[in-house]
């Protein structure tokens, strides 16, 4: 956080937020629904590719769409995350004071938005899992509905148009996985009270009817004040689910071989492992006979206050509740023992086809066993004062490791020649600039062992940077690419002009090598041959003879800036007398070694 006067940005997958939201703001169309032109060559230019594995998160997107178009860059995104963290907090309690009392629902609201570790630990670096407010209410009224109908409770009209314009509101959220976990919590609700109440119907109890008699009453009542409860609900299926239709249908045209990506699996056991200091979900030192790859601080892991909540709720509430807790306990053990290849439980649903990275349930654990603690009578707490001192001491322990862990990470401060730099790129002549080394890859691993995005971690998302001088590039990033997106790439050879210092993409920081005749010959021509204004050359990322060979070949670099995750990058223009050169038919049709 503490950024309230700049733009969001970082390196790494920290970049990937704001750009989603300026596609939006320069794709979407309104004809009269709202539409997204996907397929463009934008980023991974000259062939292009689609961008519909973008990570979108429409209603961000739409938020930084606006002020974006409106104010220019700004740090829109950080308003966003605590207006995000104010919706949780007292949506939760305004959700369940009347349900379970004010005390409860405002220390439940506490819990799920401050003490939600795992979503906190990914702000900024994987924002729209940070970001999750709607999904928290969905579930907290999953939970509502289906206590009330298992109880024979009443459910008003207002609240029944309360609940659907929270699922609604959720198609905001990221649809790879928070929208998703929203939908799949509803479904699972539905199916265990439409199977009790099946059972009761058959009984002669007929409760459904009921409800409807009820609802239509109340709507014969008012149906202007009904009228306009509805509004909100259909401003937000207008602006949402044209696109969620669209994102869904154009993904379903490709097949991706290795969109699961195994190697992301958190195993279950992890639900077990505090954040106490130099004990935790990952510098564990007990951890290492599990061999999986956890994404992130905290995964597969609410930490132990949380699962003292959960476990506490659970026991003292089982046997009245057990029917309640049946579609949050079929949740969590589908999602925590999800494994995309081996234990697909949650490609089930449509929208879980490409979930390939099972620990992002993680930040609904706290809301799940908050739900199991909510029906504690605090009176009839035998060992309550154990359960206090417990309790204080998971907090204490966990909250100043958490806290003290969030603060130490600061801002990321922008080069003084940083904004200049970029409007330099601007104003030049040409449609794209290219980035050296470059990075062409996917989520899913797509490009690295073709070797188009050797340095990964410092590389991934410079193509980001485009949002700021508004070139294309030649790079990209998005959660999966398809095959054919890296054809021309490869056919071409642009993975023969680098050598990093190892195979390893998560390891490499640096192209060792320097160009050969063949490699310099064919790297020119490249670059003569495409509309480039210029080269963005990341001078720590290659060695120092490769960067003599290009200042060489190309001229000396006219601008300098440190750009986030790459560091220091020169900007060399292309010569004047090259512009002559551009040919993007012949540059499409090049093949290493250069027969140009």
């Amino acid at each position: 956080m503490r950024n309230f006067s700049l733009p969001l940005t970082g390196g790494g997958d920290t970049d990937e937020w704001e750009y989603v939201g300026y596609y939006l703001s320069e794709n979407i169309h309104f004809a009269p629904f709202p539409h997204i032109s996907f397929n463009h060559n934008n980023t991974f230019y000259p062939f292009g590719t689609t961008q519909v594995f973008s990570d979108w998160s429409l209603e961000s997107n739409y938020w930084f769409a606006f002020f974006y178009s409106n104010f220019g860059h700004g740090p829109w995104l950080n308003y966003y995350y605590v207006i995000s963290l104010i919706i949780s907090f007292l949506g939760t309690y305004l959700l369940l004071k009347k349900e379970f009392g004010n005390e409860k629902a405002f220390f439940v609201g506490f819990v799920v938005t401050f003490l939600n570790f795992y979503a906190l630990n990914k702000y900024p670096h994987h924002y729209n899992h940070s970001t999750i407010h709607w999904t928290i209410l969905s579930l907290f009224s999953d939970f509502i509905l289906v206590k009330r109908i298992i109880f024979k409770e009443s459910i008003s009209l207002k609240w029944v148009f309360l609940k659907a314009f929270i699922l609604i509101a959720t198609l905001g959220m990221n649809l790879g996985y928070i929208c998703g976990f929203a939908l799949n919590s509803f479904v699972l609700s539905l199916i265990v009270v439409g199977f009790i109440l099946l059972k009761r119907y058959f009984k002669g109890d007929f409760q459904v009817s009921q409800y409807f008699k009820f609802w239509l009453s109340e709507l014969r009542l008012l149906p202007s004040y009904y009228f306009l409860l509805a509004i909100p609900s259909i401003i937000l299926l207008y602006f949402f689910l044209p696109l969620v239709l669209q994102i869904y249908a154009e993904a379903k045209t490709y097949h991706l071989d290795d969109g699961n990506a195994p190697h992301f699996w958190s195993n279950p056991v992890r639900m077990l492992l505090p954040f106490f200091p130099y004990f935790n979900t990952l510098l564990n030192p007990f951890i290492w006979p599990v061999r999986d790859m956890p994404e992130g601080l905290g995964s597969g892991s609410p930490g132990w206050f949380c699962l003292l909540l959960g476990i506490t709720g659970f026991l003292k509430n089982r046997t009245k509740y057990w029917l309640v807790f049946l579609p949050f306990m079929i949740l969590l053990l589908m999602s925590t023992f999800y494994h995309p290849n081996k234990i697909p439980t949650l490609k089930i649903f449509p929208w879980g086809a490409y979930n390939r990275v099972p620990s992002r349930f993680t930040s609904l654990i706290p809301v799940i066993f908050s739900c199991f603690f909510l029906p504690i009578h605090w009176q009839s707490f035998r060992k309550k004062n154990i359960f206090l001192l417990l309790i204080t001491t998971f907090f204490v322990l966990e909250v100043s490791m958490v806290y003290s862990y969030r603060y130490s990470q600061k801002p990321f401060e922008f080069d003084k020649n940083f904004f200049g730099y970029l409007e330099n790129i601007n104003q030049q002549k040409g449609e794209a600039v290219m980035d050296f080394p470059f990075c062409i890859v996917g989520g899913d691993g797509a490009g690295l062992k073709e070797n188009l995005c050797p340095i990964f971690t410092k590389t991934c998302n410079i193509y980001a940077m485009s949002r700021f001088h508004h070139k294309k590039v030649i790079g990209g990033y998005y959660s999966h690419v398809p095959k054919t997106a890296m054809n021309g790439f490869v056919q071409i050879g642009v993975g023969n002009w680098m050598t990093p210092d190892t195979t390893a993409w998560e390891k490499s920081t640096k192209i060792i090598n320097q160009f050969s005749d063949e490699q310099l010959v064919h790297f020119i021509k490249y670059f003569q041959y495409n509309d480039f204004v210029g080269i963005n050359l990341y001078v720590d990322l290659i060695s120092s003879e490769m960067y003599e060979q290009i200042q060489k070949s190309f001229g000396k670099a006219t601008h300098k800036t440190v750009f986030p995750g790459a560091g220091r990058v020169v900007f060399i223009p292309k010569p004047p007398h090259w512009y002559k050169f551009v040919n993007k038919e012949k540059a499409l049709k090049m093949r290493y070694p250069c027969g140009c």
